[in-house]
């Protein structure tokens, strides 16, 4: 009996210290939703198509982004049993209500498909009574066929849901017209009818986008495709709440140049002015990136196309999200699939100003958080609980940053919220590759070298950022002379901070042209607080490890120990060796090599990787990185690390997303790591800009 509930007690520790990994804010998607809420100026996302796996999503987020790029989502828990997880379904909401309303979608691939009704009530998460709740409906009268990738729009004025074409999940696409009355379900059960159209109908297609004026009872439909094959046309449906007169079809034949042929897009409607947005899409096998507008969209009047010339960057993607905020006439964009590489596995939001085109300044497209990156330091700041990144690469002989964020309440909840912070004179250069690391006693961020480019600019300035957590003061940079002897420019060189002698370690790292480094250099008064930082070079006794780039380094305080693992010297040959460097701040006695052997098998070799340091338990947690042919992404624990107290061994943990040159950081209050950014892919490379975070990240129990 004893052995049995020391067998339960032992399981039931190893539950409640399982090692989870966590995203941070809604995962990549396409095939979703989102509705604009104007009381509360966010979008409401539901649901989609994972990227990653393909299956059908049922989450919802409360999301809001603009033209200062910060973003925010929130995850919104509804009670009451959710809709099936699903995509290519219909959304609209009812602001008066505050109740969003869900049609049909596909509840996996290729099917089955759907034509089931859901409400969200208290959608916008404002209220607390009734909270947030789904409400399934049983609406009356003939159903709908099931259907996916259908559009669909809401008339406020009538309380009527209308749906038009899609695909059965199969070859079957529809052109049929289908009203649900009392469609936010305050008024009555809702009831389905089928209209009867007059006129020649569009072709049967899915993927079409759908606007409606609610002034005049028209519904405008554009685009779509059927078999993969796009259309460009508009076609414009009188009565189409099937109240006021026979319901009727029309095809426009809009002035201008006409866009390209597309599916999968977005179009919102600016009613004020009768005018119609569309963006993106796709054009197989390209994702778009053009944005156009249809005047007189309810086709009374004279329709014309103008096509918008477009500040900023706009993205290429398909799939996606659109909302439009007639406030701030923006445009929101979230998600989406794409033919670019960089956005591959999308999971953010853009905003377009002066989305109607109207207005004196030129529309622009801003992106809303980081761009995806790797290369970049960041470091974690338990006081406000934020991620704080610095600067980092988009791709290969593409853009570097110089940026600067903060990503608050990363710990306790999955929840997202970016901000971009100032960077002024002082401020390093756009690089990657550098050494960032933080000083929570005088709240500093220190930053030394990195690369400007791919090759043939490498840097070893110094800079220190004040009030780096955004607390006691303005952000203030300060770029240092120092004097020599100086550390060669160099990239991608392992380091660590001593916070108790103020000194940065540094070891390794190449050129940017054809030398590698094995040397260690130490910086003494590192903040800048009390003297002037001063570089020494160490030259420690025993054989050092190799020359190298990519390899990861801890710090443990206790011992004076840097513990340094793996990198590469070019090429694809990764290393998997294990080196401790004593006394490695320069004090204590004569600095020396020893290289670590421990007691069983480990990671396999690689470069690019991430190690923290929990230097209570002595144990180093090792993610990620490249193994010369693949990204990695599994996790492994290394106790007694420091080579002195106990017997290093090897623990395997659960495997997170493939990375190399992330930023991984550690809390030791909660003992989790959290992890920013990093490629994810080898070729084409796939940058990525998610926020992970792993529970018990020393594996102890």
């Amino acid at each position: 009996m004893k052995s049995t509930l020391l067998m339960i007690l032992l399981l039931l520790g190893t539950l409640l210290h399982a090692q989870v990994w966590t995203l941070q804010g809604p995962s990549s998607r396409h095939s979703h939703s989102a509705v604009f809420d104007p009381t509360s100026s966010q979008m409401i996302i539901f649901g989609g198509q994972a990227t990653a796996s393909g299956a059908g999503l049922n989450d919802v987020w409360l999301g809001t982004t603009s033209s200062n790029q910060n973003d925010s989502f929130t995850q919104l828990l509804p009670t009451g049993s959710a809709p099936a997880g699903r995509f290519g379904h219909v959304a609209t909401y009812d602001p008066a209500s505050n109740r969003m309303m869900i049609f049909g979608g596909a509840l996996g691939m290729p099917s089955p498909c759907a034509n089931d009704v859901w409400i969200l009530d208290s959608a916008n998460g404002r209220r607390r009574f009734p909270a947030p709740n789904w409400i399934p409906q049983e609406p009356s009268g003939t159903q709908p066929s099931a259907r996916v990738y259908a559009a669909g729009a809401y008339d406020p004025n009538s309380n009527s849901l209308i749906v038009f074409g899609g695909n059965n999940c199969s070859t079957g696409y529809f052109n049929d017209v289908w009203v649900l009355s009392n469609a936010n379900g305050t008024s009555g059960t809702p009831a389905w009818t089928h209209l009867s159209v007059l006129g020649p109908a569009p072709a049967a297609r899915e993927s079409a986008s759908a606007i409606y004026d609610a002034a005049s009872n028209i519904l405008t439909v554009y685009a779509g495709d059927a078999g993969g094959v796009p259309f460009s046309d508009v076609w414009v449906l009188s009565n189409a709440n099937g109240s006021g007169g026979t319901p009727a079809w029309s095809q426009l034949t809009p002035s201008g140049t006409l866009p390209p042929p597309r599916t999968g897009h977005s179009a919102v409607y600016d009613s004020a002015n009768n005018r119609m947005t569309i963006f993106g899409g796709a054009n197989k096998p390209l994702t778009l990136t053009d944005s156009w507008i249809l005047t007189s969209a309810n086709g009374i009047g004279t329709p014309g196309w103008i096509q918008i010339t477009t500040a900023g960057t706009a993205p290429s993607v398909a799939y996606h999200s659109a909302a439009y905020d007639p406030h701030a006439n923006a445009m929101y964009v979230f998600a989406g699939s794409s033919s670019a590489a960089k956005l591959s596995t999308n999971s953010h939001a853009f905003t377009l100003t002066n989305a109607n085109g109207l207005s004196q300044v030129s529309p622009k497209w801003f992106l809303g958080g980081p761009a995806v990156r790797y290369g970049q330091s960041a470091f974690y700041d338990s006081a406000t609980n934020s991620l704080f990144v610095l600067g980092g690469q988009h791709a290969k002989n593409n853009q570097n940053f110089g940026d600067y964020w903060q990503a608050s309440g990363v710990l306790g909840s999955s929840n997202l919220k970016w901000t971009i912070l100032p960077t002024k004179a002082g401020a390093p250069s756009a690089r990657y590759g550098h050494t960032g690391l933080y000083d929570s006693g005088s709240n500093r961020l220190m930053v030394f070298g990195g690369s400007a480019t791919s090759a043939g600019t490498c840097m070893n300035d110094y800079h220190v950022l004040q009030q780096a957590n955004t607390q006691g003061g303005k952000l203030t940079w300060g770029a240092l002379s120092l004097t020599a002897p100086l550390p060669a420019a160099r990239v991608l060189q392992a380091s660590a901070y001593d916070a108790a002698t103020n000194t940065i370690i540094i070891f390794g790292g190449f050129n940017c042209k054809t030398t590698y480094f094995n040397d260690v250099w130490i910086l003494t008064n590192a903040n800048n607080v009390t003297g002037k930082p001063a570089w020494t070079q160490l030259n420690p006794a025993g054989s050092p490890p190799s020359v190298r780039e990519g390899s990861s380094a801890v710090y443990d305080p206790t011992s004076n120990s840097l513990i340094v693992y793996g990198g590469d010297a070019g090429g694809t040959s990764a290393f998997s060796d294990l080196w401790i460097l004593s006394n490695a701040n320069g004090t204590g006695g004569a600095p020396a090599w020893t290289h670590l052997v421990p007691l069983n098998g480990g990671p396999v070799a690689r470069s690019g990787h991430t190690a923290t340091y929990d230097s209570v338990n002595n144990v180093m947690t090792l993610y990620a990185g490249f193994s010369g042919t693949s990204d990695l992404s599994d996790v492994w624990m290394l106790s007694g690390a420091n080579g002195q107290t106990g017997v290093a061994s090897w623990t395997k943990g659960p495997s997170g997303q493939p990375r190399r040159l992330a930023s991984s950081v550690y809390d030791p209050a909660s003992n989790q790591m959290i992890t920013f950014g990093g490629s994810s892919s080898i070729n084409p490379l796939a940058p990525s800009a998610d926020i992970y975070t792993l529970t018990d990240a020393n594996g102890l129990p």
